[in-house]
Formats: structure tokens, C-alpha cells, sequence
């Protein structure tokens, strides 16, 4: 959301980023209703029909302007490397705990559970040299459960 960082913040403006992405610009009919810009819709009475949010939440919301960051891994079956998707800026800040993805939208994840190792060949990240406290050539991993959810991390070649 490009909402104020300071100031005060109103329904009027909250409502406006949820309808038209624009916090402080657009028509909004009355009433506005918390239920609604969270949920998405008017069934709690808005005068305006507003789109779902927090699908999921996995991220919240999941492609409202994210900025996603593309690294690369190998599951540990070899074969060629996934290009992986993820929030953390830059992607080597990946802990356990962290949810992946296997497409830019910040929707799916494809590849099955398992253990995968990360490189950094055509990233789009400025430095990754180190990925969960251990270097590139240290052969980090992580596992990663059927959701895309990171379970582990380790290093050790």
C-alpha cells in the first residue's frame, strides 16, 4: 500500500488505496465499513464493493505492489536450477520460517518438498555471497516443505 508513513490516517484514504490503489485520490461512496476493505466486498454495507486482500496471507496481501526478488536453486536431485521468488530484500536474508515461491506473482509454489541448494548465477541481487551464514562455495541448503515454506537451513558440502 503506498500509505502516509506519518500523519493521520482516514477511513476515506484507506478505502481509496483499496479501490484504486491510490491512498488520497478517487471517488468513494459511503459508508465505509473496516469488515469490507478487509475482507473485500460490502457485505457489511459499503457503498463500494472492495477486492479481497489477505488471501491466504501468505504474503499480505499477495500481489498488491511486492517487490519480489528471483534467486536460483538445485533440488538435491540435481537437474536444471528453479528460479525462485521471495520478499526478502536482498534474497540471501532467507531463514527458516520464510515462505518461497515458484512464480513472480508471489502465488505458487510447484516443486515438491525437498532439500535444495542455493547459487547465484543471473540473480538479480547485488551481493550473494552468503546465504544462511555460510558462502556460496560452502554449499548452503534449505528445506523446504510442500507449501514452499523454508523449514531448515544448514551449510556442509
Amino acid at each position: 500500500m503506498t500509505v502516509p508513513l506519518s500523519g493521520i490516517l482516514t477511513m476515506e484514504g484507506l478505502a481509496q488505496e483499496a479501490l484504486y490503489g491510490t491512498y488520497g485520490t478517487g471517488t468513494i461512496t459511503s459508508p465505509i465499513h473496516m469488515y469490507d476493505l478487509v475482507n473485500g466486498g460490502n457485505s457489511a454495507g459499503s457503498g463500494n464493493s472492495y477486492p479481497a486482500v489477505n488471501q491466504d496471507c501468505n504474503p499480505n496481501p499477495a500481489t498488491r505492489g511486492a517487490s519480489y526478488q528471483v534467486f536460483y536453486a538445485h533440488a538435491s536431485g540435481g537437474g536444471d536450477p528453479w528460479q525462485l521468488y521471495t520478499l526478502e530484500n536482498p534474497a540471501t536474508n532467507l531463514a527458516s520460517g520464510d515462505q518461497i515461491y515458484s512464480d513472480e506473482s508471489g502465488t505458487t509454489w510447484n516443486p515438491t518438498a525437498g532439500d535444495f541448494g542455493m547459487y547465484c548465477y543471473g540473480t538479480q541481487e547485488s551481493d550473494c555471497s552468503m546465504w544462511f551464514g555460510c558462502g556460496v562455495s560452502d554449499c548452503p541448503v534449505m528445506t523446504v516443505n510442500s507449501s514452499g515454506v523454508i523449514t531448515a537451513t544448514s551449510c556442509g558440502c
